[in-house]
This record gives structure tokens, C-alpha cells and sequence, in this order.
């Protein structure tokens, strides 16, 4: 890991209305660090994630990757919105993984992977096609290539656009809620292959409500709550020390969801 953070934000706020989803939130990742965000529906998980991804504006307050400033550029003594141009560039370093997988349905696997390489970062069809192909046998699909979306799974799908998202080598993955547009008996497939990206060192910022599975992967949690960082910090202190009332009352449901499903099975 190094002194700079690879991501780094600082008290970002974003408001729709007269709601506050991000009030003043702030938090650094490290190289290779795995960082799960956790809390109730409505706390600001995936805004967050999706305003780092430069998806929503923020109302203020400062974004950072690898030290450079995120959506802005200094003129003076004054701040000016970068051009949607540097914005693209900026975002191309970062990975984005949706609830909905959205690939291209008239598109092979295989071009869903590639053509943004191609178009968009300017690698040669050669060199995409390799990088696809690696990519694919990495989440396990080497045998879907020439298949369409519409011939897969829900968690064949998802790890399709997660390959799409490792295709350009990003320096920080963001994934919101990757399963949860699967149905159960997929989800197990899906997270198989965040684990692997996480034991490879990739650094990974993860919206999630598989608690178990965060406890598994994750280095740190991070507890949001009414769009604020309630508390954050490893996975084992979080879990055993929380001090909030709000994060033991998740945790505590989270703990009956949890007992209710092993009763059924």
C-alpha cells in the first residue's frame, strides 16, 4: 500500500431535493484494499459509489484518484467543471459494476468486452481479442464468447460485465449491489468471482447486503445510515465493537434474515 490513497473523497454532499443522500461523507481506500459498505435501503451506498464514478454530481466537497482531483480543475482561485472530454478520461481508470448487468443484447459476449477497448482506449483488435479471452476464462466463460446476453444466465450476465469492467486494467472497482438482480441459486457464482478479485489485490470499493460474504472478502466496512458514515473500520472490530445503536439494529436484522433462511432450507 502507499501514502497516496488510490481513491480519496472528502465531505461530499448530494441532495435530490430536499433529501440529503450524501451529507458530508469522507473516506480513503488504499492500494488493494477491499472496502464493503454496508446499511439499511436509503442510507446512500449506491450514491456514493455512483458519484465517484462521476454517474450523479455532487453538490460539493472534493473527489480524488490517485492524488488527481475528480470532476474539476483548479482556474485560479476558483474551481471549474471539467469538460465531459476529461471526465470520460477520468472515469475510464475506474470499473463499474451495476445491479443490472447492461450489456449490448445484439452483441456477442465477446464484443461486449471488446469494443470499448477498441473504441474507446485504442487497442488494436488483436490486442482486445486476447484480452478478452483472458478475461472470460477468468470468470469462468471462455466456452460463451459468441453467445448473446439473452442465452445466458442472470449470473452468467454479471460476470460478463464484470469482465467488461477489469477489461481496461482499472485502478479501483466499484461494484453496487452486484447481486442483487440475481436470483439465489446465482448469486453464489457472482460472488465467487469478486473473491477471486479480491485475493488477487484488486482494489474494490463494494456495495453489499451479503453481509457474510463482505465478512469474508473485506478488509474494512464502512456503515452508512441516513447519508451519513455512521461507522467504519475492519471487518472484525465493526463486527464485534459497533457502537452505534443503528449499526447494532442492522446487524441484528440482518442476523434474523439470516436465521429465517437457514430454517427453510
Amino acid at each position: 500500500m502507499t501514502d497516496v490513497p488510490v481513491l480519496s473523497v472528502r465531505n461530499i454532499r448530494r441532495s435530490f431535493g430536499e433529501h440529503a443522500a450524501l451529507d458530508g461523507v469522507s473516506l480513503d481506500v488504499a492500494q488493494g484494499e477491499v472496502v464493503a459498505v454496508i446499511g439499511p435501503s436509503g442510507s446512500g451506498k449506491s450514491t456514493l459509489v455512483r458519484c465517484v464514478h462521476q454517474l450523479e454530481p455532487i453538490d460539493s466537497g472534493a473527489m480524488y484518484l490517485d492524488g488527481e482531483l475528480l470532476g474539476f480543475e483548479h482556474a485560479g482561485n476558483r474551481l471549474r467543471p471539467l469538460p465531459p472530454k476529461r471526465v470520460a478520461q477520468q472515469r475510464r481508470r475506474m470499473g463499474m459494476v451495476f445491479q443490472q448487468f447492461q450489456l449490448f443484447p445484439h452483441w456477442t459476449v465477446a464484443r461486449n468486452i471488446t469494443e470499448a477497448q477498441v473504441r474507446v482506449h485504442g487497442r488494436s483488435r488483436e490486442q482486445a481479442g486476447e484480452r478478452t479471452a483472458e478475461l472470460l476464462g477468468k470468470v469462468g466463460l471462455t466456452d460463451k464468447a459468441e453467445a448473446h446476453p439473452r442465452q445466458l444466465s442472470g449470473g452468467q450476465q454479471q460476470r460478463v460485465a464484470i469482465a467488461r469492467a477489469l477489461a481496461t486494467r482499472p485502478r479501483v472497482m466499484l461494484l453496487d449491489e452486484p447481486t442483487s438482480a440475481l436470483d439465489p441459486e446465482l448469486v453464489d457464482e457472482v460472488l465467487a468471482v469478486v473473491r477471486d478479485l479480491a485475493a488477487a489485490g484488486l482494489t474494490m470499493v463494494i456495495v453489499t447486503h451479503e453481509i457474510s460474504f463482505a465478512m469474508e472478502v473485506a478488509d474494512r466496512f464502512v456503515f452508512m445510515d441516513q447519508g451519513r458514515i455512521v461507522e467504519q473500520g475492519p471487518v472484525a472490530d465493526v463486527l464485534a465493537d459497533g457502537r452505534s445503536d443503528r449499526l447494532r439494529a442492522f446487524l441484528s436484522r440482518y442476523a434474523q434474515t439470516r436465521d429465517t433462511r437457514s430454517a427453510h432450507v
